[in-house]
C-alpha cells in the first residue's frame, strides 16, 4: 500500500534539513578543533616549586614600544585581534594554570618566574593560521635577586583559521610552557 506524503510534511522535513545542516557542520568542525585543543596536549609531569610573577612582570614588549595596544595581537589578515584583557594578563594566567596542571607547586615565594613577551602574532592569510609566540622566561631567587635561569622560547603553532581566539591563545601558551618544562635548566632551577 503506497503511502501519500503531505505537502506540509515535505516542507517541514526540508526546513529541518536546512536548519540541521549548519549544526551538523559546526559539530564536525568543533570535534576537529577539539583534537587540537590544549586538552589533548601530552601533559608533562613536573616537579619543583616556584611562584608566577604578577602580570605586570610579564612585559608585552610590542605594547611597551607603542607598536600596538596592550590588548592586541598582531594579525596579518586584519588590524589585529583585540582581547578584553591585556595580553600580559592572559598569558600570565595561562602560564600559571599550565604549570599547576603539569604538577608544579606555584606557591613558593623563594623562586619567581617572570618574563617578557617579545612576539605574539598570528598569520591567517591562509589556512591553517600560524600563531607565533616568543617569551623570554626568567627565574629569580628572591632572597639573593640572582637569576637562576633564563631562556627565550619561540613556538609556532598551526590552528584552524576560524578557531576560537581563546583556544588558539591557550594552546600556543601551553606549547611554550611544554617547551619550558622540557628544559633541564628550568627543572634544576625550580628544585
Amino acid at each position: 500500500m503506497a503511502r501519500a506524503h503531505s505537502p506540509l510534511g515535505a516542507v517541514v522535513l526540508r526546513g529541518c534539513g536546512v536548519m540541521m545542516l549548519p549544526l551538523m557542520l559546526s559539530a564536525c568542525s568543533w570535534s576537529w578543533f577539539g583534537l587540537n585543543s590544549s586538552a589533548t596536549h601530552a601533559k608533562a609531569h613536573g616537579t619543583g616549586s616556584l611562584s608566577v610573577a604578577p602580570a605586570d612582570d610579564f612585559a608585552y614588549l610590542p605594547a611597551r614600544a607603542d607598536h600596538i595596544s596592550p590588548n592586541r595581537i598582531e594579525n596579518t589578515a586584519m588590524t589585529g585581534i583585540v582581547l578584553k584583557d591585556d595580553i600580559n594578563e592572559v598569558v600570565r594566567k595561562r602560564i600559571a594554570y599550565s604549570l599547576r596542571s603539569a604538577g608544579f607547586r606555584i606557591d613558593d615565594r623563594r623562586r619567581v618566574l617572570s618574563g617578557s613577551i617579545e612576539t605574539f602574532t598570528v598569520d591567517d592569510m591562509r589556512s591553517p593560521a600560524l600563531w607565533t609566540l616568543k617569551i623570554r622566561y626568567v627565574v629569580i631567587d628572591t632572597a639573593t635577586q640572582r637569576v637562576m635561569f633564563t631562556t627565550a622560547c619561540t613556538v609556532k603553532r598551526k590552528a584552524p583559521k576560524f578557531t576560537s581566539n581563546t583556544i588558539a591563545i591557550e594552546d600556543t601558551v601551553q606549547l611554550s610552557i611544554d617547551t619550558l618544562i622540557g628544559d633541564p635548566g628550568f627543572i634544576k632551577a625550580v628544585n
